[in-house]
């Protein structure tokens, strides 16, 4: 069953969810611009970037989907992305929609890629990265 905000994600209902819920932001519109050219540009070193939106659990299957055929840098992207996270409903997102994601590496050198994924990501800025054996999650968002 579909709630009244799945069917309404408006910037208004956003920033009421964010206010409820205490999330202090850590990631701005050119924040996730500068990080997602990047992970479009290296798309050959991610095996699949899990995606948790603010308004679902952490169990929720959502990707962000990057291959050699991405495109990025639209006009719109500068405060949203379309057709690049699985899932329900499907299409647009804002960036403010997006808690976290989970990068994993490409197989064929997961540690190094973790590395060098990480050590680009620092380069763009001050970003929270969260590091584990198999993965980087980087915070978009700080939840008390």
């Amino acid at each position: 069953m579909r709630s009244d905000f799945d069917l309404k994600r408006d910037d208004e209902a956003l920033d009421k969810l964010i206010l409820a819920t205490g999330l202090q932001p850590l990631m701005n519109n050119a924040k996730w611009v500068k990080l997602l050219t990047l992970l479009v540009q290296q798309w050959h070193l991610l095996r699949e970037c899990k995606v948790k939106l603010i308004w679902e659990g952490p169990d929720v299957e959502r990707w962000l989907l990057l291959d050699e055929d991405t495109s990025y840098g639209l006009d719109y992207y500068d405060t949203a992305v379309e057709a690049l996270i699985s899932g329900q409903p499907r299409g647009w997102y804002a960036y403010k929609e997006i808690e976290w994601l989970e990068l994993l590496p490409a197989p064929d050198g997961k540690t190094q890629h973790l590395d060098l994924l990480q050590q680009e990501i620092d380069q763009l800025g001050q970003f929270r990265v969260e590091r584990f054996m198999d993965k980087l999650r980087l915070y978009a968002y700080h939840r008390p």
